[in-house]
């Protein structure tokens, strides 16, 4: 299955509700320059690698405008500030919450469900770097030429659930001349998972499955990247799907057959939950093994940066380990 097409379905599931948390995340090592934002230790120029194409970044960035919420999270939890960002929803987001009303965001530079940038307003903001994740609405060729006139560009990798997050991360630690502290970020969510898992050593005997439950039918999707972590296995039907693409579904009358031990759902409206748990085989069959993803626990695994991941091990460790 394609991996934008996989995305949005989980964003419009969640009520598009992407974004971020983790005020006043900088390292205690850097040091502030004259806009109260902690100056770049690497050297310039640099040169970062991306699916995108490679995107040369002559001198430190000092005025960055982030495009999408993993972007903004990545940025802020670098320990920057952006003068300029376009999130979505930031205020159902509790790994984002700090920043509900930050002076940064600015609903008038994109939207993403309507495919559009605002480019009027980022001339005007003057960017010297512009970060965005690469979904379909930056990455469309003519609105990349476009923003890359106005500054340097960073796509960095998608950072959803069929792809490693931890690329993206560091691709935007890289441009901004903080791999190292990019690298202990990545680290430290990566030691959540870790923990998680330590503490839930029956995970790795829970074969998962991982999809969206909707109008009244389960479509597994890929999601290995984040599961893996807390040293989950896919069950038979979930494997199929993360080696071929091709999303498998269950309809009302054979929801039972999905095959994961830990069956993770993400509903869609979410007062359809009601309508899985009514059938005659959810006492009896689904009930021990289904997992309800709440919306801002599906942003996480499909649209966050490292806030989101680092968030999500806690929260969605809860749930799992309660499957016994």
């Amino acid at each position: 299955m394609n991996r934008h097409r996989w995305r949005p379905r989980f964003l419009g599931a969640a009520g598009a509700a992407l974004v971020l948390a983790l005020a006043g995340c900088s390292s205690p090592n850097t040091n502030p320059d004259a806009d109260g934002s902690p100056a770049a230790s690497g050297s310039y120029p640099v040169t970062v690698s991306t699916e995108s194409g490679d995107v040369i970044i002559e001198s430190a960035p000092e005025r960055i405008v982030t495009l999408g919420n993993p972007a903004f999270e990545n940025v802020v939890a670098l320990g920057s500030h952006p003068v300029a960002a376009s999130v979505t929803n930031i205020d159902k987001l509790p790994y984002l919450a700090d920043y509900v009303g930050n002076e940064a965001l600015d609903e008038s530079l994109a939207d993403i469900y309507a495919g559009q940038v605002n480019f009027e307003r980022m001339l005007a903001v003057e960017p010297d770097l512009i970060i965005a994740p690469a979904w379909p609405v930056f990455t469309e060729p003519a609105t990349l030429e476009r923003l890359r006139t106005i500054a340097p560009t960073l796509i960095f990798d998608m950072q959803d659930a069929d792809n490693d997050w931890r690329v993206g991360v560091q691709q935007v630690a890289d441009a901004m001349g903080k791999s190292e502290q990019g690298g202990e970020l990545i680290t430290s969510a990566v030691d959540e998972f870790t923990g998680v898992a330590e503490s839930n050593p029956g995970l790795a005997k829970r074969p998962y499955s991982f999809g969206l439950y909707y109008k009244e039918q389960i479509s597994l999707g890929s999601g290995g990247n984040i599961l893996r972590l807390f040293g989950m296995k896919p069950a038979e039907d979930q494997a199929a799907v993360e080696s071929t693409g091709t999303p498998v579904t269950y309809s009302g009358e054979t929801a039972g057959d999905v095959d994961g031990e830990a069956v993770l759902l993400m509903p869609s409206p979410r007062d359809s939950i009601a309508n899985l748990e009514q059938s005659p085989f959810w006492e009896s069959n689904l009930k021990s093994r289904v997992v309800w993803l709440s919306d801002a626990q599906g942003e996480a695994i499909n649209n966050a940066g490292v806030l989101g991941k680092t968030w999500l091990p806690g929260n969605l460790g809860t749930a799992l380990g309660q499957l016994g």
